[in-house]
Formats: structure tokens, C-alpha cells, sequence
């Protein structure tokens, strides 16, 4: 909400506290309005005023001549690197207001954000950065400054900044679905009155770029994109919720990201599979303190926290994706990474350190998953109480992975639970692990159809036999895909879509089989990079 002529009256009669400062401004912007915005930045923000001169130790409103001219310059300068480090405003904290028939500047300054500080003016960030101490700007010591950088230097895969993309490249309809589901749980906080733009920032799922303009990062991307345009950035991104409850058929249900009916992204993921994971979970017979049966319990909770700390703490730049199988006794979670904390520790519990810190955010202020790092902890516990099997948990390596299994019916026996893996390299052999995505039973040459042959064309190179079998509809497109990369190495997502008349996620699944199969591998960025054929 903007300040009105009467809230900046009271704020002058106040005079320069630590949270305001005046400025005459008669003669443009002075250096020390730079000063100013540098130690409101790195302490707790503030407002400065311009057009307010100070006379006999009282403040009064002399107005500035030209409001929007002064305006477009602030922002002129606030852009120029050379002038100052990082832009953190957005066009609703610089305005003007009128004061008793003269025109005064308003420009609120927020509390920058850790990996934005410090703030600092000119190119010399120990001589340009200031902090606000009672009612003055003073310079940073230099302990300071690197105390700040320290700060500023911890950070996990998933803030790093999406340079090529903008907000508008985000999913509008996940985006929505989130704002709702964020304002049922904090329905009088303040974000929900800010523009996607702002909101996605204040998240952490986007960031000012040193462009000046705001960009999604990787959190962003992977929460709330679509899985083409994830796949553009993410290669091996792969999202695959598979049900079967019996023997008689192959999946009673799934959700994969490549399905092209839905979005994609990770937070859709988690609420298609919320429900779908727990739906056939046996409930012991427990009363509440009000006489009334149970209908859920904690062994429903930690499998829906297992679901989201799969989608957590995933490296989404490892291979293989993110795989959940629900059987009739059994459900498991396998993830790219394994863990940053010693594997005794993450178990105790007490020790959190998420690979991705701000999807860790994204999903807690939603109440998505848990915050103290006592997730496993209790998971062991629940498990005991309720009779169940010890859950087992495994790490896995070239390429890493953790998997965490847990059984839902006490009646299993012992005797066909898969044991954990090796503790160190040499107590036994690495087995190479085949991707279950792509692990099902294989066509043996000479049994397709004569039209499926026709439609492939002749075999090269086990191609076609190293082919999913549930994709086998897709294998035609996959293909003409294929021999388009081989004769243009650089092509795009986007230019193949059009060269072969496909929609883009037809074309985002296609490449995302045939690097999975490791037919082929990208190699560079995606602006200079190519496509390389493995075999």
C-alpha cells in the first residue's frame, strides 16, 4: 500500500529515525540518497523521502520541481551497475505523493535479500556499503562486508538464476493453484495482494537478475513450468508415480510428467499423487479422545512427507528421475542424490540440510513437508508402533540415488524384504542398476506387428530393442526426432517442433527417451551447446 500525505506528514514530524530518511533533493539525487539505500538494504529497510528540507533541526516539505523526471532518473541510476551493486525495488516502492500541494518522492527500500547482500555503491563493495544505525548511514566494517558474502555464498542448486526466462514462461495455472492453496493457509498475510511478478519473488521461486529485470531460478522452474520447457533446462527431468495392486495387469495407475495431460512440474506432481499414495493404505482401528474412528494416521502423514521429501531433496540434475511404485504390500521412493547429511544422522533426526532450500520453502509455506529434520526419524517410530516392518533405506551410487521403501501391511513376511545396500564399496561387488523406468520385459526380435516394423523402419543398433515397452505407440516420433538431431546437432526444442509439425511435449518426450536410453546427450549450454549421438 502506497503512503498517503497524511501517513508521510506524521513520518516528518517524526524527523530522521532509524527507519526514515529526508532528502531536499532540490538539486537532484545526491550521493548520500545512494548511502541512504544501501544501509536501509542491508539492515531492515526504510523510506526515504525527497523533497523534504531540513531547517533549525525541523523537517519541512519543499516538494521537488519535476516528480516524474526524478523518478525516471532514480530508476536510471538504481539500473546502472557502475552506480550501485543490485536493483531490489519494484515500481510500487518508488512514487510520488502530493503534500500540501507540492510533490514529494517516496522510496520504500526493503530488507535485501541474503544472497543480494551486500548492497554497494560504485565498484568497491568494503568502501560502498553502509548500514543504518540510529538515525545515520555509517560504512560497513570490513568484517562486516565479509560476514554478509558469507551469508550470501550459501546457497543450494536450486536458486541458481534462469537468466533466458522470464515469469511469462511459468505455468499460469500452477501458479494459481499454489496462490490459492498459500491463501487458504495464510489467508490475511500480506502476499497475497502482490503480483505474480513480486509473489514469486518473495517465495523464492524467482529473483532480480542483473539485468534488472526478474527471472525465475531453478526452484521456480521445476515447481511451476511446464515439462517442455523444464526439459529445455533440465534434460534428464523425469517425474513417474506407478500403481500396481495385482498381478492381473501391468499398472493399476500412474502419473508421469511426460503424459502431456497435465503440467509437469513438481508441485502439480505431489498433488495428483497426494491422495493416490495413502488411497489403499490399511488403517488400523484407532479411536480419538472424542470417540470417533480414526480415518488417518501418522503411517498416512510420513508416506505423504516421503512423497515430498523425494521431491525435496532431489538432484534434478542427476539421472534417472524421480520414481514412486505403490504394490499391494509395499510403496517406495527413489530419488537422483544421495544424502548430504552422514545417513546414521539423517535418521536420527534433529539435521536438516536440503539439497534445494528454496523448493524446501516453496513447499513449507504451504505445509508441504517438514521443516525440522525429523522426518525419518519418526517414520522408524510410526512404523514400530503400528506393527508394520522396519522401512529400509539405501543409497545408491553411479548414479546416485536414495531409496526408501515401507511396507503397509504387517503380514509381510520377513523373508522377501529387499536387504540394504552394501555399506562400503569393497563389502561386496556394485551390480549395475537397469533404470526401473525402463526395466520392463523387452520385445524379442521378430515379434512386432508387421505394421509396428513398417512404421520404425529397419532396426539400428538395438534401437528399437532397448525401447520402453509402454512407449512402444511413440516409437515412430521418437524416431523421426532421432534423425532430425543426427542432421542438425544444434536443433531446439522449438525449431524441431516445427521442422517435424510436433507439439513441443511431444518433442520433450521424445529427446527425454532417448537421452534416457543414452542414444544421444547434450553437450553445452542451451544457448551454444549441441546434440551428441552416443550410439
Amino acid at each position: 500500500m502506497k503512503l498517503t500525505a497524511r501517513q508521510i506528514e506524521r513520518l516528518i514530524r517524526q524527523g530522521e529515525v532509524v527507519h526514515t530518511e529526508c532528502k531536499d533533493a532540490s538539486g537532484g539525487l545526491s550521493d548520500s540518497l545512494w548511502e541512504s539505500y544501501s544501509a536501509f538494504a542491508n539492515t531492515d529497510g526504510g523510506v526515504i523521502l525527497l523533497g523534504v528540507k531540513e531547517v533549525g533541526g525541523k523537517f519541512s516539505i519543499v516538494g521537488v520541481p519535476n516528480a516524474t523526471a526524478l523518478i525516471k532518473r532514480f530508476w536510471d541510476c538504481v539500473n546502472n551497475r557502475e552506480k550501485v551493486s543490485v536493483n531490489i525495488l519494484f515500481d510500487r516502492h518508488v512514487y510520488s505523493v502530493k503534500c500540501r500541494g507540492r510533490d514529494v518522492v517516496v522510496i520504500e527500500v526493503p530488507r535485501a535479500d541474503r544472497q543480494d547482500r551486500p548492497v554497494y555503491i560504485g565498484k568497491d563493495m568494503f568502501s560502498g556499503s553502509f548500514r543504518r544505525n540510529g538515525e545515520g548511514d555509517y560504512h560497513c566494517p570490513r568484517e562486516s562486508v565479509k560476514a554478509m558474502l558469507r551469508d550470501a555464498c550459501v546457497e543450494t542448486a536450486d536458486a541458481c538464476l534462469l537468466d533466458e526466462l522470464t515469469v511469462d514462461d511459468l505455468c499460469s495455472k500452477t501458479i494459481r493453484s499454489y496462490r490459492n492453496r498459500f491463501k487458504s493457509k495464510k489467508p490475511g498475510h500480506i502476499w497475497n495482494d502482490l503480483p505474480d511478478e513480486e509473489f514469486l519473488v518473495r517465495i523464492r521461486a524467482a529473483r532480480r537478475g542483473e539485468d534488472g529485470n526478474v527471472h525465475p531460478n531453478l526452484a521456480g522452474l521445476v515447481c511451476f513450468a511446464e515439462f517442455g520447457q523444464i526439459m529445455d533446462i533440465l534434460p534428464d527431468f523425469f517425474l513417474d508415480y506407478r500403481e500396481r495392486l495385482s498381478t492381473d495387469t501391468r499398472w493399476t495407475d500412474r502419473v508421469a510428467a511426460h503424459d502431456a495431460t497435465w503440467s509437469g512440474n513438481i508441485y502439480d506432481f505431489y498433488l495428483m499423487v497426494y491422495d493416490r499414495i495413502t488411497s489403499h493404505v490399511k488403517v488400523p482401528f484407532e479411536i480419538d479422545s472424542e470417540g470417533l474412528r480414526v480415518e488417518e494416521n501418522e503411517i498416512h502423514r510420513s508416506i505423504r512427507e516421503l512423497l515430498a521429501n523425494a521431491l525435496i531433496h532431489a538432484d534434478y540434475h542427476g539421472r534417472r528421475g524421480i520414481v514412486i511404485e505403490k504394490q499391494a504390500q509395499t510403496i517406495s521412493f527413489s530419488n537422483p542424490g544421495v544424502f548430504r547429511v552422514n545417513k546414521a544422522v539423517a535418521v536420527e533426526g534433529g539435521t536438516s540440510d536440503a539439497r534445494n532450500a528454496h523448493i524446501f520453502n516453496i513447499f513449507a509455506l504451504v505445509d508441504i513437508g517438514e521443516r525440522s529434520g525429523m522426518g525419518l526419524a519418526d517414520l522408524y517410530g510410526h512404523w514400530k508402533k503400528h506393527g508394520l516392518p522396519e522401512p529400509v533405506i539405501s543409497e545408491e551410487y553411479d548414479p546416485d540415488r536414495v531409496k526408501v521403501t515401507v511396507y503397509t501391511y504387517s503380514g509381510q513376511s520377513t523373508a522377501n524384504r529387499p536387504k540394504s545396500a552394501p555399506k562400503t564399496a569393497q563389502s561386496a561387488p556394485r551390480v549395475p542398476q537397469i533404470d526401473p523406468s525402463f526395466a520392463h520385459n523387452r520385445p524379442k526380435p521378430g515379434v512386432e506387428s508387421a505394421q509396428a516394423q513398417s512404421a520404425i523402419g529397419p532396426r539400428q543398433d538395438g534401437f528399437e530393442q532397448s525401447f520402453p515397452l509402454e512407449l512402444r505407440d511413440e516409437i515412430a516420433s521418437v524416431r523421426q526426432v532421432y534423425k532430425a538431431i543426427v542432421a542438425n546437432p544444434k536443433a531446439t526444442y522449438r525449431g524441431l517442433a516445427a521442422q517435424l509439425d510436433f507439439a513441443k511435449d511431444t518433442i520433450g518426450r521424445a529427446i527425454a527417451t532417448l537421452i534416457r536410453l543414452k542414444i544421444i546427450r547434450r553437450e553445452g549450454n542451451k544457448q551454444t551447446g549441441h546434440w551428441e549421438v552416443v550410439k
